[in-house]
């Protein structure tokens, strides 16, 4: 006897749930279940068929799927949740009663939730960690520029949060000036754009492209729901500090970086922070040599054929923390002063100055000093040329002992405004310097290499700034090559690449067209008024241009009709083609467009294309109908008149 099944209990009822009862099952509040869903990367489903999912009923709800709520009950984060639940009320009890030794103790034992764990379940390895990089770079940049307390009385995030939004920024700029791993600038509306090169598994780079908004007073909105932000921001916060310290620990160098007091009183950014090496412990210390190295220096045997197997075996089992990456790896102290060319600079400075790439772009701007205007924004400036082995000099100020660069050593200026012949020399005081608009800046960083300063002169009219990523520089903007420049090709180099086209449009034919054994040629191949006339083959206005255009040419007249009638066959084709195409195209339009509809609607839609049809036929057919009796009573009218 076959199992009655009753209703609810499978299909789309099983698979789905609505949050009603997921609430329900989990027992926690809506906050923390849309706290919970967002750190876990839960959300919200649409079922086929909302109604078999609801049970019959037609209510309006949001879907989740079963498996994933099921897989919320075993999560530890609900417990940390009941507990916080269970702090608040003691806490407010406290504060209710008067009892401030109580709540002192109370708020000095709050719980507190770690979402380590979350992070090495979303991002199992680091190249995926990289892969997603982008968004919580600009959520934490948009929380470092907000205002501490936007309206009197009312902080919509707290300080804390917005000082270590601004940390990590700080910690990631400088690994990325330590590493000299910037790659592309773009002033945008929006703010500047950023693309970093990151190493990741196996020594593949990974592109991460970040947006930093422009140092302007930030307006709050007060109708943003900042608990959600803020439950992102979280999330964003864990993962960036995981993959800085990876990245700092890959370096050899300790994270987080200590922070300078006094230059941080100073206002310095990037600049605040100290960079020491991390000592190795045991031989590896005493002989200079870290783990990383040794480990480098294994797979270098192993590659080339002269390790053992028993080598090879040692290599697999390390441990998988450790030899998950192999980044680029880092040229030797001589080669950075090679490089460098000039005197060593204070500790930061000069930890910054030496990173593990010597590529022509990174160290575009090592032979210069850049001293920053008071108009621009030295927060992305000195970040930028700091990142390409440039030096900025913060003071025109008398130079002091252990100061760094300064005054004579500037090569160039950024200035953002107008600047008088007096004032230059006034400010030069017997020194040369190269006045710059910033835009000069990242012109370079795009193009990887320096241009001429002419045309970014103070109070010059700027050239264009195109975004490097159009194409990546090369299908938008052909007219640039693959450096920037601009593509020069020789004539001998252009016929190449028109045969090229040639043969390649004759393959296009044969695939095209598998019946016909002989390759029609192209309607481009023909002479203008030729084509012409085969577009039109009744106007003898156009077949009489197209038979001087013949003769001019030295064409014979049985040449120019066999090259009439394949120009004619061609257009037809491509005509027939075209409409195909059109019609093709009309056909997944219409598909695509009932695949967002809902059933009830693409039931409603295939009756009414069935109704439209319907009426036109019936029209089609009395406007035949009417064709003929008027044709009857002509015939009818002639036979009379007769």
């Amino acid at each position: 006897m076959a199992k009655i099944k009753r209703r609810g209990e499978s299909g789309a009822a099983k698979n789905y749930t609505t949050r009603n009862q997921a609430l329900k099952k989990l027992q926690v509040s809506l906050s923390d279940f849309r706290r919970l869903c967002i750190l876990k990367g839960i959300y919200p489903r649409e079922p086929l068929h909302k109604k078999r999912a609801n049970k019959g009923s037609s209510a309006p709800a949001s879907f989740y799927y079963h498996k994933d709520i099921q897989y919320l009950l075993h999560e530890p984060l609900l417990q940390k949740f009941r507990e916080h639940k269970a702090f608040a009320k003691k806490l407010a009890r406290a504060v209710g009663r008067q009892e401030w030794g109580l709540a002192k103790n109370l708020e000095d034992s709050k719980p507190v939730t770690r979402l380590d764990h979350i992070v090495k379940e979303r991002y199992p390895t680091f190249t995926l960690a990289l892969q997603d990089l982008a968004d919580p770079l600009n959520l934490v940049h948009l929380f470092s520029t907000l205002p501490t307390n936007p309206i009197p009385g009312k902080t919509l995030v707290p300080t804390e949060v917005i000082a270590e939004c601004g940390r990590l920024i700080n910690e990631w700029k400088v690994w990325a000036i330590r590493t000299h791993s910037l790659r592309k600038v773009f002033l945008g509306i929006k703010g500047v754009y950023y693309e970093a090169e990151v190493p990741g598994h196996g020594g593949d780079l990974i592109k991460v492209r970040w947006l930093e908004g422009y140092e302007f007073q930030q307006h709050v909105p007060t109708d943003v729901d900042f608990r959600i932000l803020l439950t992102f921001l979280e999330l964003y916060r864990t993962m960036i500090s995981f993959v800085l310290y990876k990245l700092y620990t890959e370096e050899n160098l300790v994270y987080p970086p200590p922070l300078d007091v006094e230059q941080d009183g100073r206002g310095e950014t990037v600049g605040a922070f100290r960079l020491v090496e991390n000592k190795a412990t045991g031989a590896s210390a005493e002989t200079g040599v870290s783990k990383k190295a040794v480990k480098r220096a294994i797979a270098g045997i192993a590659a080339s054929g002269a390790a053992t197997v028993e080598d090879e075996e040692d290599v697999d089992m390390e441990d998988s923390a450790d030899a998950d990456e192999d980044f680029v790896e880092r040229p030797s102290k001589a080669a950075d002063e090679d490089v460098a060319g000039s005197a060593p600079l204070p500790t930061y400075t000069s930890l910054l100055a030496s990173g593990p790439s010597s590529s022509k772009q990174a160290l575009l701007f090592s032979p210069y000093t850049f001293y920053l205007s008071r108009e621009t924004s030295s927060r992305t400036w000195e970040f930028v040329i700091r990142a390409l082995g440039g030096k900025v000099v913060t003071s025109l100020a008398a130079p002091t002992p252990g100061s760094g660069p300064h005054a004579d050593t500037i090569t160039h200026v950024l200035i953002d405004r107008p600047m008088t012949d007096e004032r230059r020399r006034e400010m030069e005081a017997g020194r040369k310097w190269t006045w710059v608009q910033p835009q000069w800046v990242a012109d370079c960083v795009n193009q990887r290499k320096v241009l001429g300063t002419g045309e970014y002169a103070p109070g010059q009219l700027l050239p264009p700034h195109l975004s490097p990523w159009d194409g990546e520089g090369e299908v938008e903007r052909p007219w640039l090559g693959i450096d920037g420049e601009p593509a020069v090709v020789e004539e001998e180099e252009d016929e190449d690449v028109e045969v090229d086209a040639e043969v390649a449009s004759e393959d296009e034919d044969e695939e095209d067209e598998d019946e016909d054994k002989e390759n029609a040629p192209e309607p481009a191949a023909f002479p203008p008024a030729l084509l012409a006339a085969a577009q039109k083959p009744a106007d003898k206005a156009l077949l009489h241009a197209a038979e001087l255009e013949a003769e001019a040419n030295g064409t014979s007249h049985t040449a120019f009709r066999a090259q009439l009638k394949e120009a004619t066959k061609a257009h037809g084709k491509a005509a027939t083609k075209a409409k195909a195409t059109a019609k093709a195209t009309g056909k997944a339009d219409e598909d695509l467009r009932k695949i967002m509809m809902s059933n009830k609607k693409a039931k409603l839609y295939e009756k009414m294309k069935y109704g439209n049809a319907e009426r036109q036929a019936e029209k089609e057919k009395l406007e035949s109908r009417r064709k003929e009796i008027e044709k009857m009573a002509r015939k009818a009218a002639r036979s009379g008149k007769k």
